[in-house]
């Protein structure tokens, strides 16, 4: 062990409230997946108009409206997540519950409204297991990104290099100073500018241009939990309401390596999130003759109230570079943080519209959309900190980002009674503004700064229905996803006039990330 930061009580308790979050950690916990039932899965999750169906009912509440009879039923369901970059591929397995559901049926002997429903609902709204692994050769060093950002901190007056140490008597630098640049200035990844100390120069590394790798494990899941009530008027309008209750379970584990000809560095993050909110939905059905429906939904935002458990290290191996005669190899890390935060998801509206034909076919298509400028970071009620923390990350959240379409089509055709089979599709677009997508310059917080600009998301669907008997049926689908994102190992830097970008400073050089995942489910229900 070659450096520590101690850091006071009342000081870790500052940094408690001083870690900006910033607009990819928004998103990451605001863009979702196809989920749900192994019928919805298998038409393409199409079902805001068609009801019946416990995922239906999640997507439009709605779709309670349409059971005459009460239901419980589970989802279990296998997936495999695959990314690959280049030649490296990585895959994840997961066997989990993704779905669970009851509906309550109470007739009220009414002709105007003729039963009111209950139903709960539990889903597995996203995962996030991958493995990711890149390697490749950058056309700009890390170490040039972090001296950048460094002399342009302070607004462009650089850094008093006293407060960038890490000790006992100091101030805790993570609170005060930007977290890369302490972990590079105690690891001699860039030293002070003769004559001018609040500026720095990287470490010389004899022009030779580094082998980068990626190296990111990530695990968790979105659950929601939904309580839903409606019913049906003069069987021609249905109507429903939903409360949501939402838990976020997330962690992140980061290396980036850049390995020189006699040496290199590793810098390590890990971060791990929670987050529990809540939130509401309303929908309504109209089904103007027998064989159409219409429906209606909105989301409301969810409101998070997020915390996270976080810390940084730099393992240096760069004796053949470093001049200084005291320089040992060693390791560079921080003390381990708590952050909280508050986070509003955007809100949404779903639109769709159903053809059901005779007994034995069905067309459904949703359309869904999302504002991602809605998103907004906020320092909790009570907090020890500045209430206008995040105004520059929500600032960015509004340049940003823009309005996003989903589009999911299905159809089912029953062969017998008993017996049918299911189609779906689902195009989700990517939520960044055009100009954003292609700079590539997302605002990173902490030391992590790798980060995925997503692609457009399609899935593949299809399955089969069995009803063994009036009461108990089985579902089964098989869901293809396929996503291309650029990952970047960090962001992209640009010579600035005013708000428009100028020369490619920094160039980060990302990779391409190709993003499979299958997907297998079976459904268990009973009617009574």
């Amino acid at each position: 062990m070659k450096k520590f930061a101690y850091f006071l009580f009342f000081l870790v308790f500052i940094a408690n409230y001083s870690y900006s979050q910033g607009e990819l950690e928004a998103l990451k916990y605001s863009r979702n997946e196809l989920y749900g039932t192994a019928r919805s899965m298998a038409m393409g999750n199409a079902f805001g108009a068609l009801g019946g169906d416990i995922t239906g009912v999640s997507i439009n509440p709605a779709g309670i409206g349409v059971y005459r009879s009460s239901e419980v039923m589970g989802t279990m369901g296998f997936q495999q997540n695959r990314a690959k970059v280049g030649d490296i591929n990585r895959s994840v397995d997961d066997f989990n519950l993704h779905n669970l559901g009851f509906v309550g049926y109470f007739p009220l002997r009414n002709d105007v409204m003729p039963m009111i429903n209950f139903g709960f609902s539990y889903n597995r709204q996203k995962t996030f297991n991958n493995e990711i692994n890149a390697v490749g050769n950058g056309a700009s060093r890390m170490i040039d990104y972090i001296v950048d950002r460094t002399n342009g901190a302070n607004n462009g007056r650089g850094i008093d290099p006293n407060l960038l140490l890490v000790g006992e008597d100091l101030p805790d630098p993570f609170v005060d100073q930007p977290w890369l640049s302490v972990l590079a200035y105690n690891s001699k990844l860039m030293f002070p500018q003769s004559g001018n100390n609040n500026f720095y120069d990287p470490l010389n590394t004899n022009n030779e241009t580094p082998l980068q790798e990626i190296i990111l494990s990530e695990r968790g899941y979105i659950d929601n939990y939904d309580f839903t009530f409606g019913t049906t008027i003069n069987n021609v309008l249905n109507v429903g309401m939903a409360l949501t209750i939402s838990d976020i379970n997330h962690s992140l584990y980061t290396d980036f390596l850049e390995d020189f000809k006699s040496g290199g560095y590793t810098l390590n993050n890990e971060i791990i999130t929670n987050g529990a909110g809540v939130g509401a939905k309303f929908g309504v059905i109209y089904r103007p003759i027998n064989s159409i429906r219409l429906g209606l939904a909105y989301h409301t935002p969810t409101w998070y109230s997020m915390s996270e458990i976080y810390k940084a290290s730099i393992d240096d191996d760069l004796g053949a570079y470093v001049t200084d005669p005291n320089y040992k190899k060693g390791r560079t890390y921080s003390a381990k943080f708590t952050n909280h935060y508050d986070l509003k998801t955007p809100d949404k509206w779903v639109l769709s519209g159903a053809a059901v034909l005779g007994s034995n076919f069905i067309l459904s298509v949703d359309y869904e959309l999302t504002d991602y400028t809605n998103m907004k970071l906020s320092v909790p009620s009570g907090a020890y900190s500045n209430k206008n923390w995040y105004d520059i990350d929500n600032s960015y959240i509004k340049e940003d980002f823009k309005v996003a379409s989903t589009v999911r089509v299905g159809t089912e055709y029953r062969f017998t009674p008993q017996f049918s089979g299911r189609l779906g599709y689902a195009w989700i677009q990517n939520p960044y503004n055009s100009d954003f997508s292609k700079a590539g310059d997302s605002s990173v917080s902490g030391s992590n700064t790798i980060y995925r600009m997503e692609g457009d998301t399609q899935y593949f669907t299809g399955g089969l229905g069995y009803r063994f008997n009036k009461n108990f049926y089985a579902d089964f689908a098989l869901v293809y996803q396929t996503q291309e994102d650029q990952l970047y190992p960090f962001p992209n830097l640009y010579a600035y006039n005013g708000d428009t970008r100028g020369e490619l400073v920094i160039d980060a050089s990302p990779f391409t990330l190709k993003n499979t995942s299958v997907r297998g489910l079976l459904t268990l229900g009973y009617r009574f």
